[in-house]
């Protein structure tokens, strides 16, 4: 018999959901918390939780086999000192969509002038803005998964010129040009915006720095969906202080949730929202467990396995 801790803040959102597989040979106890949690970490062998609370108790499982993360980022689980003898599978191919409506909502936000249209509204001022057609637009995406190629999907449909780059050769579906890291500084100089999609690795912090920011458009506009240590903040304030460059769009912080004396906060140049840009919905969550459970109980490879150094 299996025993599933479910250690979520949604907990019993996924018992719900995941009682109502009639899954066999299976346990299922939840938790909300780590007190919560200790009760059933002795005889645990599957976990299906938050990275951040899983990291916490990852000591006290001597029978675990597998955990199921709740979240795309497992950043938590991936650091150095703590316990990588089991089975990680991340959350994968769920946030194309909705990356996608967050990116191109907030880019015709600024392009549309939406905000200063509804000033404008409550003022009773009819005044004709200007805008430009995102057909005239270059965008360029770093990160060219699941979510990446969503977003060029989307760009596609505006007709926009697309950029993109990886950390391999190759196509990449709906991209006009793929790059190279290596090619940075021919990329960034070409681009209205820059859309970072890049997870938490040792490679991708502070991918972005005063010398890259320095490189692009004035006009152009930082647009972070990914992790928010591939951006060096204080880089990034100085860049859109002096006006190196035109705006941000900012959905992750190095560290959250983002100070109230920080910067950001009042900058006219930049939008930030609370790491909100994609959620991980418990039913699509649940879907990838039931695959999953049922390849652990025939002993087939799982999906979606984490390569712990990578961090992916």
């Amino acid at each position: 018999m299996n025993k599933l801790l479910i250690l979520d803040d949604d907990a019993s959102t996924y018992h719900g959901e995941i009682t109502g597989l009639n899954l066999p040979e299976i346990e299922i106890v939840t938790a909300v918390n780590v007190d919560e949690a200790q009760e059933h970490t002795p005889s645990a062998n599957i976990i299906l939780g938050k990275p951040a609370l899983v990291a916490l108790i990852l000591s006290e499982t001597p029978r675990l086999q597998w955990v199921q993360s709740t979240f795309a980022g497992v950043e938590p689980l991936c650091k150095t000192g703590l316990p990588h003898n089991y089975v990680l599978t991340g959350v994968k191919d769920l946030f194309g969509s909705l990356m996608s409506e967050y990116v191109f909502g907030y880019i015709l936000a600024r392009e549309r002038s939406i905000l200063a249209t509804a000033r404008n509204q409550k003022r009773k001022i009819w005044s004709r803005l200007k805008y430009r057609s995102l057909s005239e637009i270059v965008i360029g995406l770093v990160g060219l998964g699941s979510i990446g190629r969503n977003i060029a999907l989307t760009a596609r449909h505006f007709d926009m010129k697309i950029l993109g780059m990886k950390r391999t050769p190759g196509d990449a579906d709906f991209v006009d040009r793929l790059y190279l890291p290596t090619e940075l500084d021919a990329f960034l100089p070409q681009l209205d915006y820059l859309v970072l999609i890049l997870p938490d690795t040792a490679e991708s912090r502070n991918f972005i720095s005063l010398k890259e920011l320095n490189v692009m458009k004035n006009s152009a506009v930082l647009v972070n969906v990914g992790r928010g240590v591939t951006v060096n903040q204080k880089d990034l304030i100085a860049a859109l202080d002096s006006k190196h460059i035109g705006g941000a769009i900012l959905d992750v912080f190095e560290e959250e949730p983002l100070a109230p004396d920080n910067p950001l906060w009042d900058m006219e140049n930049v939008m930030i929202t609370p790491h909100n840009a994609a959620y991980s919905f418990p039913a699509q969550v649940t879907e990838i467990f039931f695959k999953n459970y049922l390849c652990f109980l025939d002993g087939s490879p799982l999906h979606f396995v984490v390569d712990f150094d990578r961090g992916y």
